[in-house]
């Protein structure tokens, strides 16, 4: 479910869990992506497990050295919505590194 809320913009909400939310999500995704890959050098090939909203995934695609995306996510209803109703967050998924893995 996609909701706007006069606080946090757009939510969206899986198995009524909030899992994003539009003006604060850039705290989360840049803090779990960005830490650990400044702390190797050079990545090169990165595996995101989850994120169907696309937001680690547009951040992982900030680092040039990355060569190699693999995202994997269980529903694609996740991908379709966050494609659908947040564009600037699902951006990632159009980056021709990226493989999208859909499955369990």
């Amino acid at each position: 479910m996609v909701f706007q809320s006069a606080t946090y913009g757009k939510v969206l909400v899986l198995d009524g869990v909030i899992q994003l939310t539009e003006r604060d999500e850039c705290a989360y995704q840049e803090m779990i992506t960005h830490l650990p890959l400044c702390s190797i050098p050079n990545p090169k090939k990165v595996l995101v497990i989850g994120g169907g909203d696309g937001g680690v995934l547009r951040e992982v695609s900030r680092h040039s050295s990355v060569e190699k995306i693999d995202i994997c996510e269980i529903d694609k209803m996740v991908v379709d919505v966050s494609k659908q109703f947040f564009p600037d967050i699902a951006v990632g998924f159009e980056d021709p590194r990226v493989t999208l893995n859909i499955g369990d």
